[in-house]
């Protein structure tokens, strides 16, 4: 899931995110709808050691008979322990929105998995964002190519020609991981092609496409009280409402100008939802990544700013404004339009923007609104705001119906309820205080369906090794997953 700024808002902060997933790295203006998660790019690691990025001859649409058109995607593989006496499994690391790297495959728990089961460990970057880009620009008219229903194919097709490569039979097994929209993709891809995968670890998984994803800033508001108590979340009441009664006059919007150190004026409607959403991600991406992006960027910290010291409500919020924003916030809807209508804006090392929006526009909604009363960010940023931003960026329609394109993703996919679609050999893992969880499956209701919930950790934590910090349900939850795999392998 990603919060809006802009590049240089976010990269000189986040420098240890590699950018897999949220969205704080990026080449265009970060948006909170993302869910992206982040890998530790912190420690080095040797260029002549480190897998090469491959290249695969893909096709470009595998549900239309007359297109023949080709495309290079991108994958890694890690071979080192990779023992074909041993039934050689493929462990698939799926990408999602945005770029993967070698350490897709040499760092994360996956790896630990795969040293048992001699597994070859590869990882397959998503059709449209990295370096993985089917045609020369990002039209609207290219886009229609972009989908999740595209990218479990380009994953099955893949399989394939991998097996013929390594000389596997066709039913060496393959376990299947993902986490984030990758965690949905891995969970479809065992629903979809369950001849290809034989199990799937889904980890944050978003299963539930959903418009208007008001229940983010719910889970932040029980966040924010499960680590700190009440205090702080009205403390960001307070000065929420100190924001909105300013914002409602010429005066009171050159004062939060001011205040906030905005690149420029607030002069039209739509830079007020705007620039909200930009200020209330701050908190959003601290719920959803705390204490993965070090001790000044989690839920305490913030919360020690908010609610020490001398400082009003509305200085307070400012300064996490500035820990978070340290040039300047820029409050335009229109310049945001125009950096998500760069048709050439890959997002080449980090998540890909206007791709991401598209397929939210699309396919899955996720948008982040403050549609919800049970949270502490106002109601500035309706869904209204997102729908008007879908039409602007890609030229729809006035026929244009999001909600009716979320719909159709749920028809398909089985949403929350996947588990009565014949589903089998699918773990789904979360964290309580991740706001994504709440689109999972956290109640299986098949017996072939796992699921476990880990107390006090957020985004994707579990595909990460354990640090000396980590809640003991972290540990539990990859015992678990190992167990898991180690059944679905016998």
């Amino acid at each position: 899931v990603y919060y809006k700024k802009s590049i240089s808002q976010v990269s000189m902060k986040l420098t240890i995110v590699l950018v897999v997933l949220l969205v704080l790295s990026v080449s265009a203006r970060k948006r909170k709808y993302s869910c992206q998660y982040m890998i530790d790019d912190s420690e080095p690691i040797d260029p002549l050691m480190a897998p090469k990025e491959q290249w695969f001859r893909q096709k470009l649409d595998h549900f239309s008979p007359i297109e023949t058109r080709t495309w290079k995607q991108r994958f890694f593989i890690n071979d080192t322990y990779y023992d074909p006496s041993k039934g050689g499994p493929i462990f698939l690391q799926i990408g999602g929105e945005g770029a993967i790297s070698s350490r897709y495959v040499t760092s994360l728990e996956m790896v630990e998995y795969g040293k048992k089961h001699g597994a070859l460990l590869v990882a397959l970057e998503h059709r449209f964002y990295g370096k993985s880009h089917p045609l020369p620009d990002m039209s609207t008219d290219n886009l229609i190519y972009l989908s999740s229903q595209q990218a479990l194919a380009d994953a099955s097709y893949f399989i394939y020609h991998l097996k013929q490569q390594y000389k596997m039979d066709q039913d060496n097994k393959v376990v299947s991981f993902g986490c984030s929209y990758p965690g949905a993709l891995a969970a479809w891809f065992r629903l979809k092609y369950p001849q290809v995968t034989v199990g799937s670890v889904a980890s944050s998984a978003p299963v539930e496409a959903v418009l208007d994803f008001f229940g983010y800033l719910e889970v932040v508001d029980k966040s924010l009280t499960y680590f700190v108590g009440e205090e702080c979340d009205n403390v960001i009441r307070n000065a929420t409402d100190l924001i909105s009664k300013s914002l409602a006059t010429s005066s009171g919007r050159k004062f939060i100008q001011e205040k906030f150190s905005l690149c420029g004026p607030i002069q039209h409607d739509l830079d007020v939802p705007n620039l909200m959403s930009i200020i209330m991600g701050d908190f959003q991406g601290v719920v959803q990544y705390n204490n993965e992006m070090g001790p000044d960027l989690t839920i305490k910290h913030f919360c020690d700013i908010m609610i020490e010291g001398k400082d009003s409500p509305l200085d307070a919020y400012a300064k996490v404004n500035d820990l978070m924003n340290p040039s300047c916030v820029d409050p335009s809807y229109d310049n945001m339009i125009k950096e998500l209508k760069d048709l050439t804006a890959w997002g080449l090392t980090g998540v890909g923007m206007r791709q991401w929006t598209y397929q939210s526009c699309a396919e899955f909604g996720y948008f982040q609104t403050t549609d919800s009363k049970d949270q502490p960010f106002g109601d500035l940023v309706p869904i209204s705001f997102y729908e008007q931003m879908c039409k602007d960026v890609f030229g729809f329609g006035e026929d244009f119906n999001a909600g009716q394109n979320v719909l159709d993703t749920n028809i398909y996919y089985g949403g929350q309820n996947l588990p009565a679609h014949s589903a089998s050999n699918i773990l789904f893992i979360n964290g309580n205080i991740d706001p994504w969880h709440v689109l999972s499956v956290l109640e299986p209701k098949s017996k072939e369906i796992g699921s476990y919930l880990i107390d006090g950790t957020a985004h994707c934590r579990n595909i990460s090794p354990p640090s000396s910090i980590s809640p003991p349900g972290l540990v539990t939850a990859q015992k678990l997953t190992q167990k898991t795999i180690d059944e679905w392998l016998q």
